[in-house]
C-alpha cells in the first residue's frame, strides 16, 4: 500500500480548506452533516488519515500536526473540525490484525472510519466464524459518511473490545436533533445479529500491531491527541468574533464597545486565557511525544496531557461566556457565528474526555494514586 503524499503539508491543507468553512457553516448546520463535496475535499487532502498508519496509506503524522489541523478546521467551522477529529478512526487499524487491516484498505483506500467506543454492544462467540454482535450506540458522529464503523462491545467473558463493522451492516437512526454541533450527524447506530470475523475485532487498550510511536500512546492519550485541537480552534474563533463585534457595536450610551474599559479588560483576559491554554496543550503534548520515542510516556506526563486538554475546554467555555455577555442580543440569531460556537462548545464539553471523572483521574495521578494505565 503506497503512502499518501501531498503537495503541501496537512496544516497548509487545513488552513486552505478552513478559509472556505465560514461561508458553509449554516449549510453544514442545516444539513446536520458535513456535505459530501466537502467530505471529498477533506479526504483528498488526507485529513481523515492523520492517524492512519503509513503502511496502510495514511499520513501517520505527529501529535502537534494533528492538533494544528483540527484547530484550523474548527476555527473555520466547529462541526467540520469535530467531524474530522472523530473521523480519525482509521488510526485504529493499527490495533487490527495486519492482514485484516490490509484487506480493509485494499477494498477501500484511505477509508473514513468513525464509531462509538462505549462498550454498549454484546457479542456471542460463534467459534471459528467469529462473533455475533448486537447493540445500539448513540453519539456516533459522522456515521452517515463512514465506510466502516468502530463499535465497542462486551464479550461474554473478558474486558471490552472493539468490532469493525461495514457501514452496510448497521442501521443509522436519525436522532441528532440537539443544541450544538448540529452539523456532525452524531446519530445512533444499531447492529442486529451482525456476524463479525474475529480478525475484525481488537483490544484497543492493549499494544498496537503497528510499531510507530503514535501507536504507543495508551488509549486515553491517543484519544486526547485527536481531540486537543478542537477547544483551541473554537476558542480562537470565539475571541476573533468577539473582537470584530465590539469594534463595530455601540452600547446604549452610544459608546463603541471597544472603547469601554470593561470590554478592553475582558478582551485582554480572553486573549491571555486562550494563549495560555494553547501553550499548555503544546507543552504537554511535546513532553509525551518526546517520552514516547523510546517507549510509553510516564503516567504523570500523560496526566498532564489530559489536564491540559481539559483546561483548554474550560478556557473555551470561559471566553464563550464572556463574549456572549458582552456582545448582546444581536448574537442570538442563527446567522451569528458567535451563538453557534457558544452552543457548539457547550455540546462538545459533554464528551467523556472533558468530564469530571477524567479530571479526577488526573488529580489522582498527580497525587501518586493508582489509576488504570489505559485511562491516563
Amino acid at each position: 500500500m503506497s503512502v499518501t503524499t501531498l503537495e503541501s503539508s496537512p496544516v497548509e491543507e487545513a488552513v486552505r480548506l478552513a478559509a472556505t468553512l465560514p461561508d458553509r457553516a449554516l449549510e453544514v448546520e442545516a444539513g446536520r452533516t458535513v456535505p459530501a463535496d466537502l467530505v471529498g475535499e477533506l479526504r483528498e487532502a488526507g485529513l481523515f488519515g492523520l492517524m492512519t498508519p503509513a503502511s496502510l496509506g495514511g499520513l501517520e503524522t505527529d501529535p502537534i500536526t494533528i492538533v494544528r489541523v483540527v484547530e484550523e478546521l474548527t476555527r473555520g467551522d466547529a462541526a467540520t473540525g469535530w467531524t474530522v477529529l472523530i473521523g480519525q478512526g482509521a488510526g485504529y487499524l493499527a490495533w487490527l490484525d495486519p492482514s485484516a487491516a490490509q484487506e480493509i484498505v485494499s477494498s477501500t483506500p484511505s477509508p473514513l472510519i468513525t464509531g462509538s467506543m462505549a462498550p454498549l454492544g454484546t457479542a456471542v462467540d460463534t467459534g471459528e466464524d467469529g462473533i455475533r454482535i448486537n447493540g445500539r450506540w448513540p453519539y456516533t458522529s459522522g456515521c452517515g459518511l463512514s465506510d466502516h464503523l468502530v463499535a465497542g462491545y462486551r464479550p461474554a467473558e473478558g474486558p471490552p473490545r472493539f468490532a469493525l463493522l461495514p457501514r452496510a451492516a448497521v442501521t443509522v437512526h436519525d436522532t441528532w436533533r440537539v443544541a450544538g454541533l448540529r452539523g456532525t450527524g452524531s446519530h445512533d447506530i444499531e447492529a442486529t445479529d451482525v456476524l463479525v470475523p474475529h480478525r475484525f475485532t481488537f483490544d484497543p487498550y492493549g499494544p498496537a500491531r503497528e510499531e510507530g510511536p503514535l501507536y504507543r500512546l495508551p488509549y486515553m492519550s491517543y484519544l486526547l491527541v485527536a481531540m486537543a485541537g478542537f477547544p483551541l480552534g473554537a476558542a480562537r474563533r470565539i475571541v476573533d468574533e468577539y473582537r470584530g463585534i465590539v469594534l463595530g457595536k455601540r452600547n446604549t450610551e452610544r459608546t463603541l464597545l471597544a472603547e469601554t474599559p470593561i470590554v478592553q479588560a475582558e478582551i485582554a483576559r480572553c486573549e491571555a486565557t486562550v494563549g495560555a491554554a494553547r501553550a499548555f496543550v503544546h507543552e504537554a503534548i511535546a513532553q509525551v511525544w518526546a517520552e514516547t520515542q523510546d517507549g510509553i510516556a510516564s503516567p504523570r506526563s500523560r496526566a498532564r496531557l489530559t489536564g491540559a486538554v481539559q483546561h483548554a475546554m474550560r478556557a473555551t467555555l470561559d471566553v464563550a461566556d464572556s463574549a456572549m455577555r458582552a456582545c448582546g442580543a444581536s448574537q442570538l440569531y442563527d446567522r451569528a457565528p458567535l451563538q453557534r460556537y457558544f452552543r457548539d462548545v457547550q455540546t462538545a464539553a459533554q464528551h467523556i474526555a472533558f468530564g469530571l471523572e477524567a479530571q479526577r483521574r488526573v488529580g489522582s495521578v498527580l497525587l501518586d494514586q493508582e489509576v488504570p494505565d489505559f485511562l491516563i
